[in-house]
């Protein structure tokens, strides 16, 4: 069972940090500025699926590391153009500080046809000499990492999105790439006469499908097809990325769609694993912004305190007439929803992180973070 060996790899690890660690602080004292920022961005990572996972994995409510992060708002993901966000609009907001259509990548609509672009946090980070990183286990070209390099009028134009990723506007480039999507990038850079090795050698990265190579090079690239294990790959790039004295962005993402409920609430706490080694070894002038750019329609209908939640839910899913929803314990409508969602945070500039705002704002709270002024 799935979540059983979630519990085993929870006991495991649990020394690794702890919620009063987290929470330490002086008080009264006016909070340094960070050095750092890390955004951790489950895409999909709704309040509802957040419950679900804790309750799935631990058997309480509230369990999860991200709901002891002692900074907490609600945060609005409606895009410019419709209610319900997608990835694009919603990621868009958060790095740009600006609110564009559906669809978009780091771009504004003009009434001409045409687009705008909006520098990314990252193209600022770069800009000032920081170093970069952007880790996810989507494609590396999808919508959520594209917006940190990349503007392009629709999130599917994944060769233009590759081009840019290699052509960066500002400093040069993301410094440390790792995420799926190789198949893809052979194909988008053969229409380029070239290969993704030829293309990201000349760019001057470390090329390959291994995620340990990061340990070994400041600027390295890695694609593959299949999934891989977040932590020691999280870990090195903050390993590397922490060499410059000028400090680095990072962001990571991970997909928490439940569209295959078992799949994406197992993310969620891969994911919450993650923040809780982060918090351990990021150090204290590293703001931690977790959030997400949109949440899923997945609900816990039902359940039973008297007997572990994960096994409930296997005995509902194998029966006969089960379906994705398994109603008696998780409902689930195949499909983005407009609610709230949550963003947390702890560091310098986490106090910032508070009540109901739109997602525009976690923009500003970076910025404010660091000490940098936005550009008009």
């Amino acid at each position: 069972m799935i979540f059983r060996s979630i519990r085993i790899m929870l006991a495991a690890g649990a020394m690794l940090a702890t919620v009063p660690a987290m929470a330490q602080g002086n008080a009264g004292a006016k909070p340094p500025r960070a050095r750092n920022i890390i955004l951790l961005l489950g895409d999909a990572g709704g309040v509802p699926t957040l419950n679900a996972a804790g309750i799935m994995a631990h058997d309480r409510p509230q369990s999860l590391f991200i709901q002891s992060m002692p900074h907490v708002g609600l945060s609005d993901t409606s895009a410019l153009d419709n209610w319900v966000t997608d990835s694009a609009a919603g990621m868009t907001a958060i790095m740009t500080g600006q609110k564009t259509n559906s669809g978009m990548v780091s771009a504004l609509p003009m009434a001409d046809g045409k687009i705008t672009p909006v520098k990314s946090f990252l193209e600022y980070a770069e800009q000032r000499g920081l170093s970069t990183g952007v880790v996810t286990n989507m494609p590396i070209w999808d919508a959520t990492p594209a917006v940190c390099f990349a503007h392009v009028a629709t999130r599917k134009d994944k060769d233009q999105i590759f081009r840019q990723m290699l052509a960066p506007r500002f400093g040069n480039g993301v410094d440390i790439v790792i995420g799926k999507g190789q198949a893809d990038a052979v194909s988008s850079f053969a229409k380029d006469g070239t290969t993704p090795q030829q293309a990201f050698a000349k760019a001057g990265y470390r090329f390959g499908d291994d995620p340990a190579l990061v340990r070994e090079a400041g600027r390295a690239a890695v694609l593959r097809d299949a999934d891989y294990a977040p932590i020691p790959a999280v870990e090195a790039t903050i390993g590397q990325l922490a060499r410059n004295p000028k400090g680095y962005f990072l962001m990571v993402e991970w997909d928490m769609h439940t569209d295959k409920p078992e799949k994406g609430l197992k993310h969620v706490i891969e994911m919450d694993e993650m923040i809780r080694r982060i918090s351990a070894i990021a150090g204290k002038d590293t703001l931690i912004l977790f959030t997400a750019d949109h949440s899923f329609a997945l609900r816990m209908t039902g359940g039973k305190r008297n007997a572990p939640m994960a096994q409930q839910y296997a005995v509902e899913a194998a029966k006969p007439d089960a379906t994705i929803a398994n109603n008696a314990i998780i409902g689930v409508q195949d499909d983005h929803s407009g609610e709230e969602v949550i963003a947390a945070a702890v560091g310098p500039g986490a106090d910032q992180v508070h009540g109901f705002f739109p997602n525009t704002r976690l923009f500003d709270v970076m910025l404010k973070a660091m000490g940098w002024k936005k550009e008009e």
